[in-house]
């Protein structure tokens, strides 16, 4: 059975996504907390390299497998998450600052 690749790209993207914001939230609300500062830029390292190696995975089925668009769609939901950590992360340095 083979493992719909847009579907898991929704889900990781989804899943990283929510756990991020609760991090966010967390951290907004315990501003003095740096033990969730610490953990949320672990949480990043870990999604940095989960994701890439999901993306990179994806790049090798675009290279030896049909259906390129529903891949692409795949790589272009996983990459959506970059710009919201971005922005996440702009917002817990203005707070530390």
């Amino acid at each position: 059975m083979a493992i719909d690749r847009l579907k898991m790209a929704l889900w990781t993207a989804f899943i990283f996504l929510c756990f991020g914001t609760l991090l966010l939230i967390l951290q907004l609300c315990y501003q003095k907390g740096y033990s969730i500062t610490i953990f949320g830029l672990y949480y990043v390292l870990f999604s940095i390299v989960f994701n890439g190696i999901i993306v990179l995975i994806l790049l090798g089925v675009l290279i030896f497998k049909t259906n390129r668009i529903k891949t692409l769609k795949s790589i272009g939901v996983l990459l959506l998450n970059i710009p919201i950590a971005y922005l996440y992360y702009h917002l817990v340095i203005k707070i530390l600052i």
